[in-house]
């Protein structure tokens, strides 16, 4: 081997001497703490990102568990609905069979019975939350009344429900079936014929 070749080598070894003893040496205090710092923070901020996922998972929860809620009642209300709408046509037949009944048989067994009958629909309408509605002598409201006829009034105001041709229901602030009424209006000013008319009668004899 050469006199290069050997000063070659032993630069080599002195400087994989140096770089194993600055391996092996003592970190820095100050290095350390920055290392163990930058990792402290690393994990906080997984654990905020990870709490937020959570929060986020458990609201996501909680609003599809109340809308799952609203949509099982809104199925509720719609079946009961549709179920009163049929127990509702027995109730009109048995309305107009106890109708059809003149007043001198009213207290016989077969009306008694009827009558009976009607009530207890209404008591199991009832127990479903369906209640009748009560619009006379009340303002027609579009929302629970169906206007048939209009007639004229002197002696209530117009738009007032003054007769009840079919009974309408509701539960609770659903309407069921809505009433069937007669509407009272203002009577009509009398035409100028028929004022002309009012003027040329004669006035009384005394």
């Amino acid at each position: 081997m050469s006199k290069r070749d050997m000063a070659s080598e032993k630069d080599e070894t002195k400087k994989a001497a140096e770089a194993a003893a600055a391996a092996s040496a003592p970190v820095e205090p100050a290095a350390a703490d920055a290392a163990q710092a930058a990792e402290i923070a690393r994990l906080e901020g997984e654990a905020k990102a990870l709490k937020e996922r959570l929060l986020e998972a458990l609201a996501d929860r909680d609003n599809q568990a109340k809308r799952f809620g609203r949509e099982r009642q809104v199925v509720r209300d719609e079946i009961t609905a549709r179920m009163a709408r049929e127990m509702i046509e027995v109730l009109d037949n048995l309305d107009l069979v106890l109708q059809s009944i003149p007043e001198a048989e009213r207290a016989t067994p077969i009306a008694h019975g009827v009558e009976l009958t009607r009530v207890v629909f209404l008591e199991k309408l009832r127990a479903f939350g369906v209640e009748p509605i009560e619009p006379l002598m009340k303002p027609f409201s579009p929302f629970h009344h169906e206007a048939v006829f209009e007639e004229e009034r002197a002696d209530v105001a117009p738009g007032t429900v003054v007769g009840e041709i079919t009974r309408g229901y509701r539960m609770g602030q659903q309407l069921v079936r809505a009433a069937k009424v007669r509407v009272a209006k203002a009577k009509a000013a009398p035409t100028a014929k028929e004022s002309a008319a009012g003027d040329a009668t004669p006035p009384p004899k005394s």
